[in-house]
């Protein structure tokens, strides 16, 4: 029962809290009436104050709080109150003078501290007598009794270092004079003068706390036995064939045990003879427990310790009598765990001494790979700064070689002039001594250049279809005036008829080239050449085979592996004849590009066979195609003795070029034929082209501030000059600089140095190709932009003019001013560009593409002359048949008659 601060009496009762009338002495109201959630409370044990009106119902279903001053209900929640356990019993509650909150349960004392949150748990393991508590009280001294279904307890608090509360726990029992059987729920009671009441089974027991009478007496404990694996170890008695203990164990200090003796069991004896039953024991192994472990037993002590590790342990136990006083010393045993052999000292000293001389090799050794590394580093270093060294060098001869061809040209090119000119047969002979000569020095630049290019990687096949047989011949006739010369015997065995493959036309040449020249070379008067081609069926695969044969002075046998190596020469013991000892090393390179081999024979004073291998089953590309088509083409151009076309003006020629000697010399040359303007780079040479609108251009592809590839690229995308023709010239002889120039826009392609005819007949070619352009406009009734433009730049301006007038075709008002704001340029520009495209000015271009529609219709419909003339925008037809007539050289009339049955 509690009474609140008004006055009103609560009591507990089956179906949960009640407010009882004192009157009456009956339940006036339920408190699940007011608050439904506490219908689930049906078996309420007890009512606990917590003060200012508050209680709490504690029973069998768990407990709620009530706060009874203002009507409200607390149920706490499992999953959010630590302190709180669904599903148990319980069957009181206290709370002590320290604000701990303690809970009787079936499942032993929970013990709940609100100021750190932190909850305690007293079951039998902590030692108490049994798991249902009954009912809680604290005395005047704080310390707490509880009462069981087995008997009373009490629970002493103390405070540790850290600041949490440990809980000791003297129970007691029938031999302490309480009555048997269970303690009731709930059944207690403390009066005003200290006094507690115990309800029970048998009555109920009461006692005053402050006169409780307690034994002070502790005995220390002994060691009583000693047993490992389960095998006891008596005195005097060998184990594991050695005496372990010579004396009793209580009188033992030390034991020693083996690394495999390492699970013991110790007992010990409290000697309580007054009441065995109420015996503790506290006992820790000292580097193997972390803390005390306290026991309860009823006479004898067990401690049980398996897996000790080798070293040196200590136990100690402790004894307390039923009223839990405890012994002032402690029972005490050394006990030593030696280390197998392999763990001893002497073995860690081994493996220390091992692992240092361990350590001291891989540091012998770490050393010396690092002397080595350091010694290849500087090797491999030494080897780049050669390599670079040899790099720098062939980057300047290529430069030099570079810089050789365009002199080379100013050579060549007015030489060639000179020697067509010359009349005089001696001094014709000692000129082409010098062109020959000059012939030969361009070659070895070529060959230089060849080389650095093969060195970078940076050569490709260009396959094309040809004959190897014919291709060989004709390579070997190039050497025969050579051979003759010097007196040597020149032969071709055809020992095929026809050989036709893939391969890289000039390349192959080189090859046969370089094999050609060294033969010579090392042939004297009165030796022989043998060259040959054949078809072999080598290792499953089809290979053109040429040999080269020759019975000049051949080389040493340790030669033989070297000679393909850059820059070696061999002694082959000929006087006066040496190379750049680059040649076999090109010729090996380009063998390897095709995926082929060479074989050398050779024995010093007879002779030399080189043999190449290169497969017949190579695959060309469509570009290639089109590039030997090209150059058959340009050959063709070469042979071609046409003349330039009669003209009533002189056409202008702009010549772009940074070399003011070939510049000089080339505009001497075409100023003959030409109108010739100069320019000495890219950016004046588009300044000159938007001042003079010339009618072709010639620039080298290398110069300063604008190269010949952007300004050609400035040149073919603007539509004020896309028309004129672009002529390229360059000292680069590769296919990418060739592939790089068309991509710009290049109509023709020249490598220094070229034969001036070369020139002049592509100049040529190109003004003419214009100008045959301009008669198919005027010659043909249906107009194709793509027939008469080269550029897409010009063929889409042609596009957009037809367009223009077709769709004012029957407009008479269409002039030139609409026909030049719809194409976005000035009369002036329209009239140059119309004019340099189909030689018409725009309203002549605008009357042609009227009268050529009315040309179609004539002959494709039945309109009369005068609806046609009225179609495509003549007001007259007076005029609309003058002009027809001398656009097409006769009336419209006289035209439908012709051309009626077409």
């Amino acid at each position: 029962m509690y009474e609140d601060s008004k006055g009103r009496y609560w009591v507990s009762v089956a179906d949960g809290v009640g407010r009882l009338d004192p009157k009456t002495g009956k339940v006036m109201e339920m408190l699940s009436e007011r608050h439904p959630e506490l219908k689930a409370f049906r078996l309420v044990h007890a009512l606990c104050p917590l003060g200012n009106d508050c209680f709490v119902a504690v029973g069998d279903n768990g407990l709620f709080y009530y706060d009874a001053e203002h009507d409200r209900v607390w149920i706490p929640d499992a999953k959010k109150d630590k302190f709180y356990k669904a599903g148990i019993k319980y069957f009181g509650f206290l709370k002590d003078v320290r604000g701990l909150e303690w809970f009787a349960t079936e499942d032993g004392i929970r013990v709940w501290n609100r100021k750190n949150d932190r909850l305690y748990q007293l079951t039998t393991v902590e030692g108490l007598p049994n798991n249902a508590v009954s009912s809680l009280l604290e005395d005047d001294e704080g310390i707490v009794w509880a009462s069981t279904l087995n008997g009373i307890c009490k629970i002493t608090l103390q405070t540790d270092e850290k600041g949490d509360y440990t809980f000791s726990i003297v129970n007691f029992s029938v031999s302490d004079g309480l009555q048997s059987g269970i303690f009731y729920t709930h059944a207690a009671l403390k009066a005003r003068n200290g006094m507690l009441y115990f309800g029970g089974a048998h009555g109920f027991n009461y006692f005053d706390p402050k006169n409780m009478m307690y034994d002070d007496y502790a005995s220390r404990p002994i060691l009583t036995g000693l047993t490992i694996f389960n095998t006891p170890v008596n005195v005097n008695t060998e184990y594991n064939g050695r005496l372990i203990l010579k004396e009793t164990l209580n009188r033992t200090r030390e034991i020693v045990l083996r690394h495999n003796e390492n699970f013991i069991t110790l007992e010990f004896s409290g000697l309580n003879y007054a009441n065995p039953s109420h015996t503790y024991y506290k006992y820790r192994l000292q580097n193997f427990d972390e803390g005390w472990v306290e026991s309860n037993a009823t006479s004898l002590g067990r401690a049980v310790y398996t897996g000790l590790r080798p070293g040196k342990y200590k136990f100690e136990v402790y004894a307390a009598n039923g009223d839990k006083i405890w012994c002032k010393e402690p029972a005490r045993l050394t006990i030593v765990v030696k280390p197998p052999f392999w763990a001893t000292y002497y073995a860690m000293a081994f493996y220390i001494l091992a692992f240092g001389g361990l350590v001291f090799y891989f540091f012998r050794l770490y050393i010396r790979k690092e002397k080595a590394k350091m010694v290849e580093e500087r090797k491999e270093n030494a080897r780049k700064q050669q390599e670079n060294l040899e790099q720098m060098k062939l980057r300047f001869f290529t430069n030099i070689s570079h810089e050789f061809r365009t002199p080379l040209t100013l050579i060549l090119t007015p030489l060639g002039s000179l020697i067509r000119q010359q009349g005089d047969n001696e001094l014709k002979q000692k000129l082409t001594v010098i062109y020959r000569n000059a012939e030969k020095l361009l070659k070895l630049v070529n060959q230089l250049l060849d080389f650095r290019k093969l060195e970078m990687q940076g050569e490709r096949l260009s396959l094309t279809m040809g004959d190897m047989v014919q291709f060989v011949d004709e390579a070997c006739e190039a050497f025969r005036e050579l051979t003759t010369e010097r007196g040597i015997d020149l032969v071709y065995e055809e020992r095929t008829e026809h050989l036709y493959m893939y391969y890289d036309h000039d390349k192959v040449y080189k090859i046969v080239n370089n094999l050609l020249s060294n033969a010579v070379k090392f042939t004297s008067s009165g030796g022989k050449i043998v060259v040959g081609v054949e078809s072999m069926l080598r290792g499953g695969k089809n290979y053109a085979v040429i040999s080269v044969r020759d019975t000049g002075c051949g080389m040493d046998e340790k030669d033989l592996g070297r000679i393909f190596t850059r820059f070696y020469q061999a002694e082959n013991g000929k006087k006066g004849e040496s190379g750049s000892g680059i040649g076999l090393h090109l010729v090996k390179g380009y063998v390897d590009l095709h995926g082929g081999e060479i074989a050398v024979d050779s024995h010093l004073g007879d002779g030399s066979t080189f043999t190449v291998y290169l497969p017949a089953d190579l695959q060309g590309e469509e570009h290639d195609a089109s590039h030997q088509e090209e150059v058959t083409a340009d050959l063709k151009e070469e042979e071609a003795d046409d003349k330039e076309e009669g003209t009533d003006g002189r056409k202008k020629i702009l010549i772009v070029e940074d070399n003011t000697e070939f510049r000089t010399f080339l505009a001497g040359e075409l100023r003959t034929d030409f109108d010739v303007i100069e320019a000495g780079d890219g950016i004046q040479g588009e300044e000159q082209v938007l001042a003079e609108y010339p009618d072709l251009i010639i620039s080298d592809l290398m110069m300063p501030r604008r190269n010949g590839i952007e300004f050609c690229q400035r040149m073919k995308s603007d539509i004020y000059t896309s028309h004129i023709p672009f002529i390229l010239l360059t000292a680069k002889m590769s296919e990418d600089s060739r592939i790089e120039s068309y991509q710009a826009g290049a109509d023709s392609y020249i490598s220094k140095p070229f034969n001036f005819e070369l020139l002049w007949v592509r100049i040529n070619k190109l003004i003419e190709q214009r100008e045959k352009w301009k008669e198919t406009f005027h010659k043909t009734i249906e107009i194709t932009p793509s027939s008469i433009t080269t550029t897409s730049l010009d063929e889409e301006f042609v596009k957009k003019a037809l367009g223009y007038v077709e769709r004012n075709m029957d407009n008479p008002d269409y002039s030139l001013e609409d026909l030049s704001s719809e194409l976005g340029l000035s009369k002036t520009h329209l009239n140059r560009k119309l004019a340099a495209i189909i030689n018409m000015k725009p309203l002549q271009f605008i009357r042609s593409v009227r009268l050529k529609r009315a040309a179609q219709l004539l002959v494709s419909s039945q309109y009369n002359v005068n609806e046609i003339a009225d179609m495509v925008g003549f007001n007259t037809l007076k005029y609309f048949n003058r002009y027809f007539k001398e656009e097409f050289g006769m009336t419209p009339t006289q035209y439908r008659e012709k051309n009626k049955n077409v």
